[in-house]
């Protein structure tokens, strides 16, 4: 995709109720940026530099940095595209910046297709993994560059507009995941409840969200971690803000579903449009193998546990590593792999006693 509008922004927190702080926009035409815009209101400039929209005025009502963003919209009139675009949209258009049948785009699911194998998809995992020299540290205008420079080195070809409310194409979409077989955990350990009116049968959205490692129950009680609503939800949505349970929608549901699921085949017809696309399981992957790593032993604990797993299983299937560390306190090792986005104090006492040290994104890249 040539055309395109790049969209960040900072909010004062996950809920909409949050505000927005700050927006940034890069206009991209045939690759190339033509227009660069920052819509933001300074309270105390020695705060901004600290980044998630410290510093900052809430802008959400301002009705001129709102018609800015709008007719950079209508001059251009290019798809959105964001990284975990539903969470920018969502804000975007209840706060009436953003129509909400205009056409959006997740760079995410766009570069998960272009390289099904990373294990990390978060802006500050692509920037290490593809050698960015971007500063990324959550002000809206860099880190829309740094999603600039991404795109180009990842260069997906596959995009997927994030689906509209129209339950005659959703309907298809959901029955499609519904029909996938595997597993996921993006839910794990996770209690859902469902309510309010819907175009998606409950009993689809069940079995998605069982697939997904959740469970489902009937009522809303204190061990409640989501409550997602379609319209008129009642009571259980008064009972879930009593107890500070989250609420999301139906939309929110799929859409997180569609872009972190991760199955052997992944079938979608989105607006008519059919997509095929493949995701190989990291246990049927060929890997290349890295002689350096042969009858090491190496600590992987500086990581989540979901990577470490699978960290794991390629070390000693792939590189045929001696043995494998998970010890916070795991000196005695060759190598620690870790997380490229920590601070750790097992990297501090690696140093002082000269153990090699590598970040995760630098072993993605080299095994791939």
């Amino acid at each position: 995709m040539e055309n395109m509008i790049l969209v960040d922004i900072e909010t004062g927190g996950f809920d909409v109720d949050s505000g927005i702080l700050e927006v940034a926009l890069l206009v991209v035409e045939n690759g190339k940026i033509v227009k660069e815009v920052h819509l933001a209101e300074i309270e105390d400039l020695s705060s901004i530099h600290l980044g998630m929209g410290k510093g900052y005025l809430d802008i959400s009502e301002d009705s001129t940095k709102k018609e800015s963003f709008i007719s950079v919209l209508a001059q251009y009139n290019y798809p959105i595209v964001a990284h975990n675009v539903s969470f920018d949209r969502k804000f975007l258009v209840y706060y009436g910046w953003l129509d909400a049948e205009y056409e959006c785009y997740d760079s995410i699911r766009a570069i998960k297709y272009a390289n099904p194998n990373l294990f990390s998809y978060s802006l500050g995992y692509l920037v290490s993994f593809y050698e960015l020299d971007q500063p990324l540290n959550h002000i809206a205008l860099d880190d829309v560059k740094a999603l600039f420079e991404v795109i180009k080195r990842a260069n997906p070809s596959t995009w997927i507009p994030l689906y509209k409310v129209k339950p005659q194409q959703l309907n298809h979409f959901v029955e499609s995941i519904a029909k996938i077989e595997g597993v996921s955990t993006i839910f794990q350990g996770k209690t859902i409840v469902f309510t309010g009116a819907s175009p998606f049968p409950r009993a689809l959205m069940k079995e998605i969200a069982l697939k997904c490692g959740a469970k489902v129950t009937g009522s809303v009680s204190s061990k409640t971690n989501f409550l997602i609503c379609g319209e008129n939800p009642g009571s259980k949505l008064e009972k879930a803000r009593e107890l500070d349970i989250e609420v999301r929608t139906d939309v929110w549901f799929l859409d997180a579903v569609s872009e972190e699921i991760n199955l052997n085949t992944v079938s979608i017809e989105r607006n008519q449009i059919p997509v095929q696309k493949s995701f190989i399981e990291r246990s049927n992957t060929s890997f290349q193998k890295l002689p350096e790593f042969k009858d090491t032993t190496v600590n992987i604990a500086c990581m989540p546990t979901r990577i470490q797993s699978q960290v794991e299983q390629i070390l000693l299937n792939d590189m045929e590593v001696r043995g494998i560390n998970k010890g916070a306190n795991g000196y005695k090792v060759d190598l620690i792999v870790y997380a490229d986005e920590g601070d750790y104090v097992l990297l501090e006492k690696a140093e002082q006693m000269n153990i090699q040290t590598m970040p995760l994104s630098k072993f993605n890249k080299m095994i791939l």
